[in-house]
């Protein structure tokens, strides 16, 4: 509706900056790419907002997809990216040039000039596990792996005398827990090449899902160090046929700092059976730090990660005052 000289459009008046700080508190894309529909002043603003989010809610499931079980969670997130992306834009006055959609989220975020702040949410985690498992983590990553933080653990009320194993399964089930997480990390890293290398001046991006089952975080130096290196993410490509080396980051030789403890009761009444806290960093490349630099590293890391989460902040501190074991895994 036009309005009339007498009463102007309220979002005239308002300055452009004022205008983009309300588009950036929106941040919804989807939203964003509807309102560039309400005015060419919408249209031209829009792309100019610097901080947004970008919801995946479309979910494939894997029987959808044409590949084995062992390709299923990697590709049915990448296709459910993708058929997201092609209904995010739905704007309801038809036009005799119908808009071409996006195929991917680099393509989409071509649409905005300035994005310095991104995150994308992913609709469920990527690991498949047994109930009552949980696994939470936080991976850094410029070129590649910088660091990870690993908390894994049973849920007490789940767990059963056959398959706890006594406090988690044993150690080969926490090394399964912990390559999991490298693997789902490592692959979320690989879906976002394109966008790191097209948006120039992101200065910080976090890949997350809904389940709050991992994340990825890129800062400004991270981003700085990919785009460097060329913005190649696969240092090697497996022939072989195995899925996972050709649809992600290839991990480097890492060392692994666990802690573990078989039963923890937590304030709020939750137990964790088989408590497991995991610091994984690269190994190799600089000056070896002291066994006292690598304790307080890890503190550092673990409370960054989950220190805002009051439950797992706890689980946190209390294993953090547990012997630890190191243990090296090599490139993968």
């Amino acid at each position: 509706m036009a309005s009339r000289p007498d009463h102007p459009d309220l979002f005239d008046l308002l300055p452009d900056p004022i205008f983009l700080l309300i588009l950036n508190r929106v941040s919804d894309i989807k939203t964003l790419l509807r309102c560039r529909s309400v005015s060419k002043r919408f249209n031209s603003l829009v792309p100019q907002a610097d901080s947004l989010l970008l919801r995946v809610d479309r979910v494939i499931s894997a029987s959808d997809s044409p590949f084995h079980d062992g390709v299923s969670f990697l590709s049915a997130l990448f296709k459910s990216l993708l058929d997201s992306i092609h209904h995010l834009i739905s704007v309801g006055k038809p036009s005799g040039n119908p808009i071409r959609l996006p195929n991917s989220p680099s393509q989409i975020l071509r649409g905005f000039d300035a994005i310095k702040n991104l995150r994308i949410e992913l609709p469920s985690g990527d690991l498949r596990l047994e109930k009552g498992t949980s696994i939470k983590w936080v991976a850094r990553f410029g070129k590649t792996l910088q660091s990870c933080v690993i908390l894994a653990f049973r849920n007490g009320a789940d767990s059963s005398s056959e398959n706890s194993g006594g406090g988690g399964g044993g150690l080969k089930m926490r090394v399964v827990w912990t390559i999991s997480a490298l693997i789902a990390a490592s692959a979320r890293h690989y879906m976002m090449a394109d966008v790191v290398n097209e948006q120039h001046f992101l200065s910080h991006l976090v890949v997350n899902d809904r389940e709050n089952e991992g994340v990825v975080i890129m800062d400004k130096e991270g981003l700085r160090e990919f785009r460097e290196s060329g913005g190649q993410v696969a240092e090697e490509i497996n022939s072989g046929g195995v899925w996972w080396r050709n649809n992600r980051t290839t991990v480097p030789a890492v060392g692994m700092r666990m802690r573990h403890e078989a039963k923890l009761e937590l304030s709020c009444g939750m137990v964790m059976e088989g408590a497991t806290l995991v610091v994984v960093r690269p190994v190799g490349g600089g000056k070896r730090r002291s066994e006292a630099e690598e304790l307080s590293g890890d503190e550092g890391l673990a409370v960054e990660a989950f220190g805002k989460e009051e439950m797992y902040a706890e689980a946190v501190v209390r294993l953090l005052k547990n012997r630890s074991y190191i243990l090296e895994m090599n490139s993968f």
